[in-house]
């Protein structure tokens, strides 16, 4: 397949076209997995891990796109490429430096650690130690793979991260079916491996191909200009990561296999906001555009319309979903090993859990705006405060209602959520008006 930079509106479509084939792909690997294994501690495990190891990977992403792009964009207009080069090169190095010495630090104390960030038994975590130990490789490589492709979506290569996504699950999939008798759910996480490494070599010749990129261009006195608002944000994904899996590990001490059962229903209800967050990127970049051009009466309109649509698509695609809850959990998922009380679980659990979307996508949209128009500060407030609260309540829901007190407590964030959001949004348009 040939890659080559799009315009906004073709990557737009090319974007939606792999969207719907990518996650076609990661659908039938849930599938799969419920297939072969079911939902027990092992995938439970498998899952927990393999989650945090892609927030830590899209940590280093929200800050590439958010800060360092657009920066990098202007030093590409306004002084030269190599001037960028030597920019992004010297962050992506810090980044691998940083990731490297955690998974040291981490490695220093051996088998413990997977019992202090999880509360899986012992003896479990000890007979699957070693999706643990991959799961470290897995997130350099993760972390690595998402920078470069952001730098290339920058470029125009609107549909790349969907084609890396696609290639990622794909070799999920071929591991699974190879290795699924031998290693068993091990198999996943090596498949996650060997998929990145090819996709980070696929991803350094496209750069160098493609925008003659040269690695060796690097200028380190350029982190401290962004230090203040990186660490800013890295602090507030931190507290993203810490409450995204929190409830995780609250729920890892109940019944084996609950973390699975919500893991199949976050990612099918997921699975139409992937198109969704690849339009968003491409409305980045428009944003950004804006921007550089002094549009800013543009910017609001532009998000605002896109938010709009995106929350009456969502909706009507949320509760076609409910409707088919039984189907999808009995017939799709109920194959092979999953026992038939965590398919009534999963049901259940879909059709709570859809009505999250149409909040989720319109945050997507709004949020860009806080990037494209520097309210850094702003948006990790919100964010903390709402992170804060969400850990609160399902420190409580979880304890009472196990897997049920964590949808409803999950539904009501994405609505606080996007409620604040517009509210600041709409201040900050007020204002502006004001001073015109």
């Amino acid at each position: 397949m040939k890659l080559n930079s799009e315009t906004y509106k073709k990557g737009a479509i090319h974007s939606s076209f792999f969207s719907v084939l990518a996650k076609g792909v990661a659908f039938m690997q849930h599938l799969l997995i419920a297939y072969y294994f079911g939902a027990n501690t092992g995938t439970d495990l498998y899952f927990y891990l393999f989650n945090l190891v892609i927030m830590i990977g899209g940590m280093i992403q929200t800050i590439t796109t958010s800060i360092l792009i657009p920066q990098s964009m202007l030093l590409r207009h306004s002084i030269s490429t190599k001037a960028e080069m030597k920019y992004l090169n010297a962050f992506m190095y810090s980044f691998i430096f940083i990731i490297f010495l955690l998974i040291f630090l981490v490695s220093l104390g051996g088998d413990k650690v997977p019992e202090l960030i999880t509360n899986f038994p012992t003896d479990e975590i000890k007979k699957y130690i070693s999706i643990y130990y991959a799961s470290l490789i897995l997130m350099i490589l993760m972390a690595t793979n998402l920078y470069l492709t952001e730098i290339l979506v920058s470029f125009k290569f609107f549909s790349l991260p969907l084609v890396c996504n696609l290639l990622l699950n794909g070799g999920i999939i071929f591991a699974l079916l190879l290795f699924n008798n031998t290693v068993g759910v091990v198999s996943m996480i090596y498949g996650s491996c060997i998929a990145s490494v090819i996709n980070t070599i696929i991803l350094i010749i496209l750069m160098r191909r493609k925008l003659q990129w040269k690695f060796f261009l690097v200028d380190f006195s350029v982190i401290s200009s962004q230090w203040k608002s990186i660490t800013g944000l890295a602090i507030n994904q931190g507290v993203v990561i810490f409450s995204s899996t929190f409830p995780m590990y609250l729920l890892s001490y109940y019944q084996p296999g609950v973390i699975t059962i919500i893991n199949y229903a976050q990612k099918f209800i997921q699975a139409p906001l992937a198109w969704i967050q690849q339009f968003t990127a491409v409305l980045q970049i428009k944003l950004n555009n804006l921007k550089s051009d002094r549009k800013e009466n543009e910017i609001y309109q532009s998000a605002s319309r896109i938010a709009i649509r995106l929350f009456l698509l969502t909706l009507f695609t949320s509760l076609v979903i409910f409707l088919l809850r039984d189907f999808i959990a009995e017939t799709l998922f109920g194959l092979g090993k999953m026992p038939i009380e965590a398919g009534n679980k999963l049901s259940h659990l879909i059709g709570l859990l859809t009505f999250s979307m149409p909040f989720t996508a319109m945050s997507l949209a709004y949020m860009k705006v806080f990037f494209t128009q520097g309210y850094i500060r702003q948006y990790i407030s919100i964010m903390v405060f709402v992170n804060i609260i969400s850990c609160t309540m399902y420190a409580v829901s979880i304890y009472y209602w196990q897997e049920n007190g964590y949808a409803f407590v999950y539904i009501f964030i994405e609505m606080l959520t996007i409620l604040i959001i517009w509210l600041y949004l709409q201040k900050r348009l007020e204002k502006k008006i004001h001073h015109l």
